[in-house]
């Protein structure tokens, strides 16, 4: 809290809006039917009653998002979003005690691809499979249509206090092979959610069409050169794809709070 209110106060930031990202590994997006019957203003009072049920979730006390998918004569398929309701709650105190408006919570996925699209860099029909790594671990999402169909979070197993800051670059303080072998292992991660997509979640009918990498983690580059050795072709949000002013352009590890800040 402390923090918060120093930086605020250090930016003369107070009373500002706020529209923030939920920690990723606590965020659970699936596809969810409920009767066609129901209003959109009855939609979450029925998932609350279905917890337990047919909704079964790794928290208690969730907080519920979602869009409608598409309906038929009996059903409406959500794209369904749950996180802890505490969780939230708890930061939204901290917030608004620094004197923030909190106004929206966002994923650091949908804020991604949100620059993504108003860059124009979307393809009808592609199966985007974005890879955002960072220091803390590394989130796997596929989009298509838009919207994610499948999300994994990987947690790095390194401490992040044997990481440090030095001209801008994040550096290893730890065993000299732990970097290296998150890498290898989440690389293979990657080619093992790419086949449980395409053959489990599509059905064999269609499979990752394209690949976005983006975060901070500092073997990015070697990300993309073991990927490209198996046949997988990375891009990436260059720095000369956004800019902040006409003078200043933006890192590709800060494309989540680009594409926060444009949120409608």
């Amino acid at each position: 809290m402390r923090i918060v209110d120093s930086f605020i106060e250090n930016k003369g930031w107070s009373n500002k809006r706020l529209y923030f990202t939920v920690p990723d590994h606590s965020v659970v997006v699936r596809p969810y039917e409920v009767p066609v019957h129901l209003k959109n203003d009855e939609i979450k009072g029925y998932l609350y009653m279905q917890l337990g049920e047919t909704l079964h979730l790794p928290f208690d006390d969730p907080a519920f998002d979602y869009s409608v998918l598409s309906e038929n004569e009996e059903k409406k398929k959500l794209l369904l979003f749950a996180f802890p309701e505490e969780q939230i709650r708890v930061l939204d105190q901290v917030f608004r005690g620094a004197k923030l408006k909190t106004k929206a919570a966002d994923i650091s996925a949908l804020s991604i691809y949100r620059l993504y699209e108003y860059l124009d860099l979307t393809v009808d029909g592609e199966h985007l499979l974005l890879i955002d790594w960072n220091l803390d671990g590394c989130v796997l999402t596929v989009f298509n249509e838009h919207l994610p169909a499948f999300i994994n979070h990987t947690r790095s197993p390194l401490p992040m206090t044997l990481w440090k800051r030095e001209n801008g670059c994040y550096l290893w303080q730890g065993d000299e092979e732990g970097p290296t072998e998150f890498t290898y292992d989440q690389v293979n991660e990657v080619e093992r959610i790419m086949d449980f997509y395409k053959f489990s979640v599509m059905n064999g009918e269609a499979s990752v069409s394209k690949v976005l990498l983006t975060g901070d983690w500092p073997e990015n580059e070697r990300v993309r050169e073991l990927l490209e050795e198996r046949g997988i072709q990375v891009a990436a949000l260059k720095d000369a794809d956004v800019f902040l002013d006409a003078d200043q352009s933006s890192s590709v590890e800060y494309m989540d709070a680009i594409g926060l800040s444009i949120k409608p």
